[in-house]
């Protein structure tokens, strides 16, 4: 683990090092452990799959190419995030859960999970034109330790 310095002017925030074990693992994706029997070993990440949310350990701080380690961020302020909107608004404080399949986030309520770990917080109002699904990057608060 890796644990931002602390100071008086940056929220603190933790990241560990994982591996890829697919292409295209890209700054701000929501990535999860690999829980295929013959490649468990606590490093791998994949994206979300969708009997496996709750393996669900951050987001990645940057790209990682496949077979490649890099820094996933597990806990604390994140400024870019990779949010899923369906032409809705989305106010201060909603829960938000990795989507099956996918790499970004979205409401609890359009995901249809309840409140469990990993948890991802908006920290800011976030809104889309009516019409068809988007992502836009927003501020989050991560806790997935």
């Amino acid at each position: 683990m890796i644990f931002k310095r602390i100071n008086r002017t940056d929220a603190e925030s933790v990241f560990i090092v994982l591996q890829a074990n697919e292409a295209g693992v890209a700054a701000d994706d929501v990535v999860q452990l690999e829980l295929v029997a013959a490649s468990v070993n606590g490093v791998l990440i994949v994206q979300p799959n969708a009997a496996e949310l709750n393996a669900v350990v951050g987001i990645a701080d940057a790209a990682i190419g496949n077979g490649a380690f890099g820094l996933v961020q597990v806990y604390g302020y994140r400024s870019t995030s990779r949010i899923l909107m369906t032409g809705t608004s989305h106010a201060l404080g909603v829960v938000l859960s990795p989507v099956a399949g996918s790499d970004m986030l979205a409401t609890t309520v359009s995901v249809g999970l309840g409140g469990y770990l990993p948890a991802f917080v908006l920290l800011e109002t976030a809104a889309s034109a009516p019409g068809a699904d988007s992502t836009i990057s927003k501020k989050v608060w991560i806790k997935c330790m």
